[in-house]
């Protein structure tokens, strides 16, 4: 096809392995028009691979595209800077051609190839413009909607995994460890040590007593500061799911940093893994911590407030 010769005349055609972080983010099209592209949000997914997510102009609503794996390209088979990314969304009727190439000033510019699949007599098109950074777009899914008053920045995500941060843990004895009632008040305990506290939900404090030993937990952890506590034995991470555990699944690639509002995110999708507040060294730092460890669910003894939180790896 035309688009395709005139593409590869100017970049490297093949697959390059290089760095795609100055294309991450959520973008915007102030003057969509004909058919054009209104949104964009490019996410890492592992590795030296994007996807896109792209959502076109359409009446009354934005056509949600889905979300697509992209190709990068250099300008050299030996260079590791992208220069340009390719990508292709079949939606109903039309097959749409993306080309996004990053301008000096911080912006993309793009080049849309419409094909209409339908046997109609509308001849494919082709526009082009430019997108600005923007706040406009959430966490990545396939079924994800935007809510309108969803207002979500790009908060990190590039491929490289960050360096493993320092765990502070307080240990405990296994064998010692209890669920204990008094006056009403479930506890879970080692000897002199409290370690948890259930209130009134005497099943959960009694779950977690069996899940400190079905593990064999021996420590309650932390890495960049107090907030945000877990449970772990030695220095390993079970692969193992214990009946009764609540888990949220997630990819370790994938998983990235997001600010809404004033709040930092660990998302996966469309997943909310963890809520840091305001606090982004410890986003950073449990960031970290799950790409360093491989880690690959959440789990929770009693999910919303707690008695217990531990990770599993595969």
């Amino acid at each position: 096809m035309v688009k395709w010769a005139v593409f590869a005349a100017s970049v490297v055609a093949a697959a390059a392995h290089g760095e795609a972080t100055g294309f991450l983010g959520n973008w915007t099209n102030q003057n969509p028009g004909r058919g054009g592209l209104t949104h964009l949000v490019i996410s890492p997914d592992g590795g030296d691979r994007v996807v896109v997510r792209a959502y076109g102009e359409c009446h009354p609503n934005e056509c949600d595209w889905g979300l697509q794996q992209a190709k990068v390209y250099t300008d050299d088979p030996k260079s590791k800077r992208v220069e340009a990314i390719a990508v292709t969304f079949h939606y109903g009727f039309a097959h749409h051609e993306v080309i996004l190439r990053p301008t000096a000033g911080g912006e993309l510019q793009y080049e849309l190839f419409t094909e209409f699949a339908d046997g109609s007599d509308k001849r494919d098109f082709m526009v082009a413009g430019t997108l600005q950074p923007s706040s406009w777009a959430g966490p990545l899914a396939q079924n994800w909607v935007r809510p309108a008053e969803l207002r979500t920045g790009w908060g990190g995500g590039a491929r490289d995994f960050p360096a493993r941060p320092a765990e502070h843990c307080v240990p405990f004895e296994t064998s010692r460890a209890r669920a204990v009632e008094a006056n009403g008040n479930w506890r879970i305990v080692a000897g002199s040590q409290v370690l948890a506290d259930a209130g009134n939900d005497g099943s959960s404090a009694v779950m977690a007593e069996a899940a400190i030993h079905h593990y064999g937990f021996d420590r309650r952890c932390t890495v960049g500061g107090p907030f945000k506590t877990y449970w772990k034995t030695g220095v390993s991470f079970s692969s193992d799911q214990m009946g009764g555990a609540q888990c949220i699944g997630f990819n370790p690639t994938t998983v990235h940093l997001v600010r809404m509002e004033q709040e930092w995110k660990i998302v996966d999708g469309s997943t909310w893994i963890l809520d840091l507040g305001g606090n982004k060294p410890k986003a950073d730092a449990m960031l970290a911590f799950i790409r360093a460890n491989g880690l690959t669910k959440e789990c929770f003894i009693r999910q919303g407030d707690p008695v217990m939180v531990f990770w599993l790896t595969h």
